[in-house]
């Protein structure tokens, strides 16, 4: 899509409702003992309450839209799942949110907005071909899982000195599924495992003991056994998507996926020169817009000052 330049002036009623728009001094609710409430009234503590927060939403609308582009076959494919979950319901379950069809799918329009954003700035490529790589193959291997490190360096010392690894297993390991089995796991696939255990296994050579390897769990001694390719493997142009996809799904249930958002769209947004003149929503500009420049003063007193020269110690020897 062609990066067009934005320029938008907001309103200061960014966030008056639509049934309040018919005049300023029109009464909307009214009582004789405490006073009325005026469309005015109600449409500046709306502002006052949500506008930075629907200013943010239309901002990242605004900016992601421009750089990006949903198409209608996006949007129904996302749309498909929700539609086949719920069935003729469908309908009666957006309505108890307040939603239409219609609506929960811009809704969706805007999600897939931001999952192309992260797609491309909160994804690595060489994470991304890590992945690739290692899902050309699985592994056999097996492991001893230990609470603390120096129990996992023991359980190293012990194979290393003539043990088997079998033994070892069956004497220090508290994975209850591996432990009688002499640690045990049968083949394995990239993801499978812990994220930790999946590259300290996929780095490893043949019958060679890792080190310690941290995990939630614990400490893991692993061994890999063997290795096979996985048939049919389909070429790297075909897989991109989905890793990616799986990777700011990982990165959403962590949360790290909403800073990074955050990071991104606050530079859109400073790029683009949005400008308002209300108060409150020019405060809630500057902080979206990442607005880091230094004020005036602050730069005065960066300013290098005049250094002073070391004062010469005197010396006690006479």
């Amino acid at each position: 899509m062609k990066k067009k330049a934005l320029t938008l002036t907001l309103a200061a009623s960014v966030v008056a409702l639509a049934a309040c728009s018919s005049g300023d001094n029109e009464k909307i609710v009214t009582s004789k003992d405490l006073g009325d409430i005026t469309a005015s009234d109600f449409n500046e503590m709306s502002k006052k309450l949500t506008g930075p927060f629907v200013l943010k939403q239309m901002l990242t609308e605004k900016v992601l839209a421009d750089k990006y582009e949903v198409t209608k076959e996006e949007i129904d494919e996302a749309f498909a799942p929700i539609k086949e979950q719920y069935g003729d319901e469908l309908n009666a379950a957006l309505a108890s949110s307040g939603l239409t069809a219609e609506g929960f799918k811009e809704s969706l329009r805007v999600q897939l907005l931001q999952e192309k954003a992260l797609m491309e700035h909160a994804v690595s490529e060489d994470e991304v071909k890590k992945i690739y790589e290692q899902g050309k193959e699985e592994l056999n291997g097996r492991h001893i899982l230990v609470e603390d490190e120096e129990t996992a360096k023991k359980a190293i010392k012990e194979i290393k000195d003539g043990a088997s690894f079998a033994d070892v297993a069956k004497k220090y390991s508290t994975d209850p599924g591996s432990k009688d089995k002499g640690g045990e796991l049968g083949w394995f696939s990239q993801g499978t495992m812990l994220e930790s255990f999946n590259d300290a296994a996929y780095d490893l050579e043949l019958n060679t003991l890792s080190e310690p390897v941290a995990s939630d769990f614990g400490f893991h001694v692993i061994e890999i056994t063997d290795r096979r390719e996985v048939k049919d493997y389909p070429k790297f142009e075909k897989k991109e998507k989905e890793i990616r996809e799986g990777l700011v799904q990982k990165m959403g249930q962590t949360g790290e996926a909403q800073m990074v958002l955050d990071e991104v769209v606050g530079k859109l947004i400073k790029e683009a020169n949005f400008k308002t003149e209300d108060p409150l929503l020019k405060e809630a500009l500057k902080l979206y817009a990442q607005d880091e420049e230094p004020a005036a003063d602050e730069a005065e007193d960066d300013k290098e000052q005049p250094k002073e020269e070391p004062k010469e110690e005197k010396s006690d020897k006479k």
